[in-house]
């Protein structure tokens, strides 16, 4: 508990004894080495240690680490054959004590400090491990050399035993800091071996009472360099020999046991054995030798603590030690929250006025606390105390196992220390115990081998006997055992095992409590328990005492904790027996396991090779802790890891340069392999655009017997692809993959197994050059040509008269195969021609160039964009036959929300995820990706992102190691191509991009075969217009359009989605039947499958699923969308033009087409604009908030000129493309660093959740023209504000008052009177217009009557959705077929007249039909109705408004739960004027039914 801890309770290395550290530590000691003798050393030591009542010590069997700036000395053993040899140990070695008084001087609080810190060696010259024999054994080998090891061979050997002391490096430093009360050190003769002394003690309960309980009595720091020297000193001198390897296993015979070694210097003890009476296991709780008979279910004490120098003086009194400090106001919402259930407190020891050690400590857990955690609650606490870390000295990783079973008693090989329970169960003291111990057991042993004698000195009998005597060492070890766990100290083991249960069970409330009463005890009862020198009787008093003091909210949270375990612990306390339970009620409940709160984005991420945590391992312990993910030196140092305004990032259009031109050695110069392309040539068809759909489709068309020809850069294949082997596998291109995974992975969040979720399906990534290969060769084989060359202009001739379309432009011959456009720059000589060629159709495959092509006009794309390395990074942890899809954990901590709805302006980190490749063990392709967003995550945001989440997986990249670098940009749905037009086009520029998911490659190559036949047919039956007409409907065709619509739908519901909301429905995602989710990535289902596909997903989510889906249906944007698809047969059979699409754009009319002036807004121009207006609005590059679908639509303009033309026309599906993303956004761009560098000086400083949170309320007014609505998020669901709440213009006051909109304009008000407006209406009620002609409010109870028709009015709404639906469906033929109707229903008896009939709706049967009446629809009604007149009363509905209960139940979408007071008044006069809307719709179509039997839709053809 009170562990001034370095490292892990954790000891020795496989097999490798040691109560302390196994790990080398390297040092280098700037003193000069003071050589003495140990006993001439101890002389020096002051011990002025003040005088005070037992105590106990704190053993927190860690690992220390230090900053590489901090030295330490390097540990030498010299092991040398014969007698005894005086040790010598290099400074320092003198224990440095404090002077008895009761403050500090002004000297030493003004000093470095530099005396306290506990660096140094140990020297000493050890005897070699003498031959042994069964007839010549050691009486006693210990195994291990730390305190509990060496203190035994220390007593042992005083009393003449002859000892041998194993252990691999028994000269090493141990890493552990020791705090104890002095008198218990004093008791144990060891008052020479204390680095720093304190007078007194404090704890501070809480935040209102911050002077504490003091506790009068000295506490000390012990000196580890001069504790071990001391205790090594006097082994030498009592002819202890040493072995610094390890014990491979011991073996037991009658008369002793047998010890084989291994390791060594070069292994020399590899197959040696040494022959012993007894053994002792002091391995600590690595727990070597000893075996237990039952699973070790320890708590775990975790905690991190630094010694370190501070910046100021730290203001902590130098007289007192902090023994606890349990208040948490300091900590944010999050670790707060987390702390209430799972709290820590501050342990401090300050040596001067800024030299202090500081600690975070969870007292007990199961399982214990992440270090990351506690690192960042001491951040925390150190920030809010106002004190800054100047340096680092020492970093301490502290897990001690508390409680637990004890070893099976009694065994041969004996135990003490760690490995033998003796860590105090309820607090982790152990080292007094410990020693004191030592002394029981070994004078137990030295009784009984010497036959019932005791042994005084050397010279004893022992010593005459040698190791001749034969002994019974199974009944020595029995009463060794038994001297060290005699009854009594069972019984108080259990008791406090029975604490430390009940502890856990505590939460911040109740362990403030516990401790408030405890402290104010007498000094000998808490004393005595903290000492672990209370007897049973004592305990007893202890309990009666602590349960007597306590308030009554304690004593029942007390009693509650305790009651699981109190079976169990009184049987075991009556018995003195050795099996108290930690499972509640014995084990016959399912326990819970109780972890650390983890802030997410912070603490570790498990690597998938590793344990899902460390408390997952058999024994946590068993190795050192020296390091966790998260630097605290850079935590304390500033704010690390935090994202940058965009000004100061890498331009994105210079990582797209970058990647659009790289150099790939092994793919082969196109004009190497086609036929040349001359000016002047007439062709069939030519293909603009040398990607994998550009060569796909050229070679597809040539093979069908038409001219044809490629005008492209001659550039490589730059991109890494990923496909589903079996779709590879179908498309004959198996032979292309590079790399062939068996199945792929997938993570959504930190809960999940580290090995990852198994998808079940195998997965591929594309060698590029095969595939090129694959594709040029079948270009090469059907005849295509090919110009390297870029076009200028399109003039398509009139198709009437048969004139051809013309391309002109400008070949590019390099003299060196130099890839990319900056050949020249590159060293090469580029030669340029202009050229002009003749087709009859002209297909652009320019990937995401917009710039031949005529688009519809409408919403703007969404952004994927990643950022990967191939790397070398030998035994990375990745399978290498398991490709990682998505890992979800998060890279980053979220920005904290505010409760307060008026204020929360909902930003957002938009989300991101691992992608991995594995290439073999030593090299693997790591990507960071953000699915989609409303505005680009750049590239230099997702190059922080990866390197932050590896460095978390404990990974680290080093540059000379990275092979590739990669930035994929891919604009995802935006508006499809006007269709048809003169100018085709495929793959990414014909919108062939999956708009949810950003995959291309498959889809066009798949779909390559159908589109050429539908053009090649066309061009022979009716021309250019006949190839155009049905080359666009076999892309842009009526089910094409259902189907792009629907995923559109997705990719805007993904865009809207925050961290925990995109895990929730990938988790549905990936559980949905794999025809599903695979035929949705891979764009195989058709539009009724897609419908099936969101009603499964609807039916497997939760209910914050529902919501997101059902809001996101009901918005006017999104679902508006989403209906005009499925509807646009009717539409386009009614004449009902589609929003946006540009007129006069008939196949058979001529255009001209300017690359340099095109008939849209390039992508990467709209991308700047979109920065731009994000900008200007205060977000973050990374980052979304409320108002984040509003981003960009403002009148924010950008050049459409390509500036110096250097663009390429390239089908890469991530590399972006077009002359506006390569250099015809410098003026946007600049604008843009402007104003972000003008904002950076007042968000320096800042940390990420601030920043964002201050740049979002400039949003507030900052907002240009958004549009009719707006999403945001709270992140519970995506929500609608409709336009009648925020872009209208309407406030309350229009609404409601006198001063309202009447239902007569204000100029005809002004000349009726007022006198036309009834008194009784007053403007109170929602959709008050003045309008009550028959005076029916005036004769009645008005709010009754509101009542009625608010509700009337919500099931006229949900009526005329349920009428037009169907019909819709109907029409469509989606669910029954066209002439069927809403009222369409049938009851229909099988032929035989025998059985239960099928209810039919819209001529289609429904399953269960009629079961659904009884079962559901009935006995909802009933009950609906019964609660409505009141019949029957629910106690939780008695509070409800009526008309506006919300809450979950009534409100599942969240619509008016976090808005304010105005706008959810706004949204009730929707919601009526929408309601008697309704009504009158569903009379009208009631009418319409009745008297004519037709539908609302009968009116379209």
């Amino acid at each position: 508990m009170m562990a001034t801890t370095s490292g892990t309770a954790a000891t020795a290395t496989r097999w490798s004894p040691g109560l302390a550290n196994r790990s080398d530590i390297s040092s280098s000691t700037t003193s000069s080495s003071v050589k003495l003798t140990a006993r001439r050393a101890s002389r020096f030591a002051r011990s002025a240690a003040p005088r005070g009542v037992a105590g106990i010590n704190a053993s927190p069997v860690a690992a220390t680490s230090s900053p590489p700036s901090i030295g330490r000395g390097t540990v030498s053993a010299h092991l040398r054959g014969g007698g005894r040899r005086r040790g010598e140990a290099s400074a320092p070695v003198c224990a440095v004590s404090e002077p008895a008084t009761p403050t500090a001087s002004a000297a030493e609080a003004e000093s470095d400090g530099s005396q306290y810190t506990q660096q140094g060696e140990h020297t000493f010259d050890l005897p070699e491990l003498t031959a042994s024999s069964r007839e010549n054994r050691f009486d006693l080998i210990v195994v291990g050399c730390g305190p509990a090891g060496l203190s035994a061979a220390d007593r042992a050997s005083s009393k003449g035993l002859r000892v041998a002391l194993v252990d691999p490096r028994p000269l090493a430093v141990w890493r552990n800091n020791y705090g104890v009360w002095v008198d218990e050190f004093e008791a144990l003769g060891l008052s020479d071996c204390f680095n720093k002394v304190w007078p007194k003690a404090k704890v501070i309960i809480d935040d209102e009472n911050p002077d504490g309980i003091g506790l009068d009595r000295p506490y000390a720091q012990v000196n580890r360099i001069a504790l071990k020297n001391k205790l090594l000193g006097r082994c030498l001198d009592q002819g202890v020999v040493f072995a610094s390897c390890a014990v491979e296993s011991v073996t037991h015979e009658k008369g002793g046991s047998i010890l084989a070694l291994k390791g060594g210097v070069d292994g020399a003890a590899n197959g040696q054995s040494v022959h012993s009476k007894m053994v002792l296991d002091a391995t600590g709780h690595a727990r070597k030798l000893v075996e237990f008979e039952r699973d070790f279910t320890p708590g775990y004490q975790a905690a991190f603590g630094i010694m370190c120098e501070t910046e100021e003086p730290h203001g902590f009194p130098l007289d007192t030690m902090l023994f606890m400090d349990w208040r948490d106001q300091h900590l944010d919402d999050q670790k707060k929250e987390a702390n209430n259930d799972h709290p820590t407190f501050l342990y401090a020891m300050p040596f001067t006025s800024r030299k202090i050690f500081f600690e975070e400590t969870s007292l007990v857990e199961r399982p214990g606390l992440e270090f990351d955690d506690l690192k960042v609650k001491l951040q925390q606490r150190l920030e809010s105390l106002g004190i800054k870390v100047k340096r680092v000295d020492e970093e301490e990783y502290c897990l001690i196992p508390m409680g637990g079973v004890l070893p099976t008693l009694p065994q041969r090989v004996l135990g003490v220390g760690g490995t033998a329970g003796m860590v105090h169960p309820s607090t982790g003291f152990m080292v007094s115990k410990t020693l004191l111990s030592v002394r029981l057991l070994v004078d137990s042993l030295a009784h009984e081998l010497q036959g019932g004698e005791a042994i005084d000195g050397a010279t004893g009998a022992a010593a005459a006997s040698g190791g001749a005597a034969e002994v019974d060492a199974d009944a020595i070890a029995e009463k060794v055992w038994r001297s060290i766990w005699p009854d009594d100290e069972l019984r108080m083991r259990t008791f406090m095992c029975f604490g430390a249960e009940t502890l856990m069970e505590l939460d911040i409330k109740g362990t403030r409590q516990f401790f408030e009463t405890f402290f104010q005890m007498g000094e000998d009862i808490w004393g005595g328990f903290l000492s672990w020198r209370i007897q049973p009787t004592g305990l007893v008093k202890l309990g009666a005492v602590l349960f007597f003091k306590f308030s009554n909210y304690m004593r029942f949270n007390f009693v509650w904790s305790a009651l699981p375990f109190m079976a169990s612990f009184i049987k075991n306390f009556a018995t003195a027996d050795n099996s108290f339970n930690s499972g509640k009620w014995g084990g016959m409940e399912l326990q819970k396991v109780k972890g650390g709160e983890k802030l997410p984005g912070q603490g570790p991420i498990p690597r998938p090779d590793a344990p899902s945590s460390l408390y997952n391992l058999e024994n946590p312990t068993a190795e050192p802790i020296t390091s966790s993910p998260l630097d605290f030196t850079e935590l304390v140092g500033g704010d690390i890891n935090t994202p940058r305004i965009a000004s100061t990032l890498r331009p994105d259009r210079e990582w797209i340069e970058f990647q659009q031109r790289k150099v790939f050695q092994d793919q082969s110069p196109i004009v190497d392999i086609l036929e040349p392309l001359n000016s002047g040539d007439t062709l069939d068809a030519l293909v603009v655009g040398a990607g994998p759909a550009g060569l796909a489709i050229a070679a597809e068309m040539a093979q069908r017997g038409i001219s044809v020809g490629l005008i492209a850069p001659d550039t490589p294949f730059v991109n890494n692809y990923g496909v589903w082997l079996d779709e590879f596998k179908e498309l004959g291109l198996e032979h292309c993959l590079l790399h062939r995974y068996d199945d792929a992975l997938v993570w959504f969040n930190d809960a999940d197994p580290p090995g990852g979720i198994p998808l079940g399906r195998g997965y591929g990534q594309v060698c590029r050059r095969r595939l090129r290969e694959e594709l040029l060769g079948r270009c090469k084989r059907a005849g295509v040509k090919y110009a390297p060359g870029l076009v200028d202009t399109l003039v398509h001739g009139d198709a009437d008269k048969g004139e051809l379309s013309v391309v002109t432009g400008t070949l590019s011959y390099e003299e060196e195969k130099d890839s990319g456009e900056d050949a020249a720059a590159a060293g090469g000589v580029t030669r340029s021609a202009a050229f002009e060629v003749s087709a009859k159709i002209v297909v652009c495959s320019t990937g995401h160039n917009r710039d031949m092509l005529q688009y519809e006009e409408g919403r703007a794309p969404g952004w994927q964009t990643a950022y990967g390395i191939e790397v070398k990074m030998p035994g990375h942890p990745f399978p290498p036959d398991k490709a990682v899809f998505m890992d979800f954990r998060q890279s980053d901590p979220e920005v904290p929300e505010n409760e307060d709805p008026e204020n929360d302006l909902g930003v957002w980190r938009v989300p991101s995820f691992l992608y991995v490749l594995p290439v073999d063990k030593d090299t693997v392709f790591i990507e960071e990706t953000c699915l989609v967003a409303r505005v680009q995550v750049p590239f230099d945001e997702l190059k922080r992102r990866l390197y932050r989440r590896l460095s978390r997986m404990g990974l680290s990249v080093e540059k000379e190691n990275i092979v590739e670098e990669e930035a994929s940009w891919i604009p995802l749905g935006g508006t499809p191509p006007v269709s048809p037009q003169r100018t085709l086009a495929y793959g990414a520029a014909a919108g062939l991009v999956h708009p949810a998911s950003g995959y291309s490659i498959v889809n066009s190559l798949r779909r390559a075969p159908k589109f050429a036949e539908a053009v090649v047919s066309g061009l022979e039956a009716n021309g250019s217009v006949g190839a155009a007409e049905q080359g666009w409907d076999v892309l842009w065709g009526d089910e094409q359009r259902r189907q792009v619509g629907f995923y559109q739908f997705g990719m805007e519901l993904l865009m809207s989605l925050r961290i925990e909301q995109m895990r929730n429905f990938f988790t549905t995602f990936f559980s949905l039947p794999v025809p599903l989710y695979a035929g949705f990535l891979s764009n195989d289902l058709s539009s009724a499958k897609l419908v099936q596909f969101a009603l499964t997903c609807f039916m497997l989510g939760n209910w914050e699923l529902r919501a997101l889906l059902l809001t996101h249906l009901a918005s006017a944007g999104a679902g508006v969308r989403l209906g005009e698809a499925y509807a646009y047969p009717i539409l386009k059979a009614a004449g009902v033009r589609q929003r946006g699409v540009r007129g006069g754009d008939g196949v058979g009319q001529g255009k001209a087409t300017h690359r340099k002036k095109p008939p849209q807004e390039p992508s990467f121009s709209s991308f700047a604009r979109d920065l731009f207006s994000a900008e200007e609005q205060g977000m973050m590059p990374g980052f979304q908030a409320k108002d984040w679908w509003a981003v960009g639509s403002g009148d924010q303009g950008a050049s459409k000129d390509d500036g110096d033309g250097n663009d390429r026309e390239g089908d890469e599906g991530g590399s972006g493309g077009g002359d506006g993303g390569v250099a015809g956004e410098a003026q946007s761009l600049a604008v843009v660093g402007t104003v972000v560098g003008a904002a950076a000086g007042a968000v320096a400083g800042s940390d990420v959740g601030t920043m964002s949170l201050n740049m979002a309320r400039v949003a507030r007014s900052a907002r240009g023209d958004q549009g009719s609505m707006a999403y945001w998020s709270n992140g519970n669901a995506a929500m609608v504000v409709t336009s009648a709440v925020r872009r209208t213009g309407l406030t309350a006051v229009d609404l409601y008052g006198q001063e309202r909109k009447k239902f007569l304009p204000a100029a005809l008000m002004s000349i009726a009177g007022p006198q036309v407006v009834p008194p009784h209406l007053t403007g109170e009620m929602p959709g008050d217009v003045g309008w009550d002609p028959l005076q029916m409010g005036a004769q009645r109870d008005i709010m009754k009557m509101r009542e009625r028709e608010i509700i009337h009015g919500r099931w006229a709404m949900l009526a005329t959705v349920g009428v037009l639906v169907p019909e819709v469906c109907a029409k469509l033929s989606i669910f029954g077929s066209p002439g069927q109707h809403w009222w369409n229903t049938a009851v229909v008896w099988p032929a035989s007249g025998v059985g239960v009939p099928d209810l039919t709706y819209l001529g289609e049967t429904i399953p269960w039909g009629l079961a659904w009446l009884p079962i559901i629809h009935l006995p909802l009604f009933f009950v609906a109705e019964l609660l409505r007149t009141g019949y029957y009363k629910l106690e939780a509905f008695e509070d409800l408004d009526r008309m506006y209960p919300g809450g979950k139940l009534f409100d599942p979408l969240g619509i008016g739960r976090d808005v304010g007071e105005e706008d959810l008044n706004i949204l009730k006069t929707i919601e009526i004027q929408h309601s008697r809307l309704a009504m009158v719709a569903s009379f009208g179509i009631i009418v319409e039914a009745v008297m004519w039997g037709a539908g609302p839709l009968d009116f379209l053809p």
